[in-house]
């Protein structure tokens, strides 16, 4: 129980409790001052209190056993500050504690869990940036997804399977999303799974985050990054060859109805198919100031309809049950690595015996 001080505080963060909100939570069962010296180490946990606080805080007894294996040292979060600070630290719990399981069952298993690629090392030159966005795209879809110029229909999925930490949270919609890596080799992806943000958006910022773990932006500041970083999302979701397939050269007029046929296709914005044809030089500046004004006036609403795609990935469940399979650990420790009790796991994972 050496670590059960840190493990309580960052399971109470986990969940946005203040002390006193978790002891409300609690009926005041452990009070706040109580609640306080468990944090800090003065007070020592008995098996009742660890059971009330399992059921308040919903992580299982081998939650606060665990030994923390991913430091938030080790993790530089961005774009958290557009967020209040419990909102910031509720994020970093979550994503730290989840890294925490999904590590641990990689190298139980034996996989190699580093990025495909070495981070930030792909140069976007000043002056060059059109050019090296574009060739950073196709060096990405091209030599490291391996997926051409085809659409990607689950962003989510193709991350996770190329060794990308893929983590969902659910915050104010102000916040999309970051990234960072852990010991320079593993990467980790955390984006806002609110209901209030379109789909589209969500895999918009699946590959601006995925930009700032392949580009080295070093020689540009942060304003200009990110707009460096919404170019490489645009040129990943809908390919040069493409856009220039639909539009046919330089256009005067766009439609709506053809963005739309583009977006349920690609998955991606009415707005971002418009700065990305921009970016190849399709449509004006001009143009592409009065799209904007008529996009916020009458269909950015509209940005939550019209591509059907899911985001989802099984990846971190299939290696629990492969390792449950295969004996690597029990059942009971699949369980607690799902933060699940085992009579749960097993009705939703496992086959029942059948005689």
């Amino acid at each position: 129980m050496n670590h059960f001080p840190e493990r309580l505080k960052n399971a109470r963060k986990m969940r946005g409790f203040s002390l006193q909100e978790l002891s409300d939570v609690m009926n005041q069962a452990i009070s706040k001052q109580d609640l306080n010296r468990l944090e800090t180490g003065i007070k020592k946990p008995d098996s009742e209190i660890v059971s009330q606080l399992c059921s308040a805080l919903n992580v299982t007894v081998d939650y606060f056993f665990r030994n923390p294996s991913v430091s938030l040292e080790q993790v530089e979060f961005r774009k958290l500050k557009k967020l209040p600070v419990r909102e910031k630290e509720k994020v970093k719990s979550q994503t730290v504690e989840y890294l925490e399981r999904y590590l641990e069952l990689e190298n139980l298993l034996g996989i190699d869990n580093e990025l495909p690629f070495t981070p930030r090392a792909f140069k976007i030159k000043p002056g060059k940036e059109i050019e090296g966005i574009s060739s950073a795209a196709t060096t990405m879809r091209e030599d490291i997804l391996k997926i051409g110029s085809d659409p990607i229909f689950n962003i989510y999925e193709l991350l996770e399977e190329k060794n990308i930490k893929v983590f969902r949270t659910e915050v104010d919609p102000s916040f999309s999303g970051m990234s960072t890596t852990i010991e320079n080799k593993i990467g980790v992806i955390v984006y806002n799974d609110n209901n209030d943000l379109p789909i589209v958006r969500k895999r918009f910022t699946l590959l601006h985050e995925l930009g700032h773990l392949f580009l080295d932006l070093t020689e540009f500041d942060e304003k200009h990054s990110e707009k460096l970083c919404d170019a490489f999302a645009g040129a990943m979701l809908l390919p040069e060859d493409k856009l220039m397939e639909y539009f046919g050269g330089r256009r005067e007029t766009v439609y709506v109805k053809e963005l739309r046929l583009i977006k349920s296709y690609f998955g991606i914005s009415l707005l971002a198919i418009m700065y990305r044809a921009k970016a190849l030089n399709l449509i004006s500046e001009h143009y592409l100031k009065y799209f904007c004004i008529k996009y916020n006036q009458f269909f950015k609403k509209e940005e939550g309809e019209g591509y059907d795609g899911i985001e989802k990935s099984n990846r971190f469940i299939q290696l629990l049950i492969r390792a449950v399979a295969q004996e690597v650990i029990s059942t009971t420790k699949a369980a607690a690595l799902n933060n699940q009790i085992l009579g749960d796991f097993r009705e939703q994972y496992l086959d029942a015996d059948k005689k």
